[in-house]
């Protein structure tokens, strides 16, 4: 049906791509491609439940994770096995064809795993009197991260012809190794200074805590001898 809009009774665009289609624009969705914007749309809803699955599996699994490692420690082995879970997440996202729904959900495992160890393990190692200061220096790392990250991944995707796989997730396997190996040279320092990291931590009402004897203050908050090795 033509628009009275419209200056010819036919449109005919022998080179169109999906870059042409602008489905926000009646021209487009209305008339011309009005099957391929309804798809594009139904495919924009279903990408956004996707892309939530890590979210969700955060949400749900990192209160029972917290209490694990309060129980087990590890916590600089558990921060090195997520950054391994990344990498080979990333791998899969650039290597295979297949749904992404169960990268994903190692994802949001992963990340649920580090969020566990990675902020009780700052009052372990650093002075009581520097605890924010050091909350404070992860959130402004955290957050320069944040900033920067888009910009390289931008930049990638750019030099990549316009396309994400594969070489942006190869970028995130990169990083991911990188995690891997500063996980190990974690557990080396930690083994070194008393392991805490890795010790269990000690609650206030848990029993073993008489066991401790109150030798030191510090040792109602850990328990080195419990560390692994």
């Amino acid at each position: 049906q033509k628009s009275g809009d419209w200056e010819n009774e036919a449109y005919v665009y022998p080179n169109l791509t999906t870059h042409d289609v602008k489905c926000n624009d009646p021209f487009w969705n209305s008339a011309c491609t009005s099957d391929y914007c309804a798809k594009e749309s139904d495919s924009t809803e279903r990408t956004g439940k996707i892309m939530s699955i890590p979210y969700l599996i955060s949400a749900v699994s990192s209160p029972p994770l917290g209490l694990l490692v309060d129980r087990i420690g590890r916590r600089a082995l558990i921060s090195s096995l997520a950054s391994g879970l990344l990498f080979f997440v990333h791998l899969t996202m650039a290597v295979s064809h297949s749904s992404p729904v169960l990268p994903l959900v190692g994802q949001g495992i992963a990340y649920s795993c580090y969020a566990a160890v990675i902020w009780p393990s700052v009052p372990l190692t650093v002075d009581k009197k520097f605890t924010g200061t050091a909350f404070g220096v992860i959130t402004s790392v955290q957050n320069i991260g944040l900033a920067l990250f888009p910009l390289m991944i931008a930049s990638i995707y750019k030099a990549s012809g316009n396309t994400y796989i594969p070489n942006v997730e190869f970028f995130f396997m990169s990083c991911a190794g990188l995690g891997v190996l500063i996980g190990l040279l974690l557990n080396r320092l930690d083994r070194r200074y008393g392991g805490k990291l890795n010790g269990i931590t000690i609650t206030s009402d848990d029993e073993s805590r008489e066991d401790a004897g109150f030798a030191n203050a510090e040792d109602e908050y850990f328990s080195p001898l419990l560390h692994p090795g």
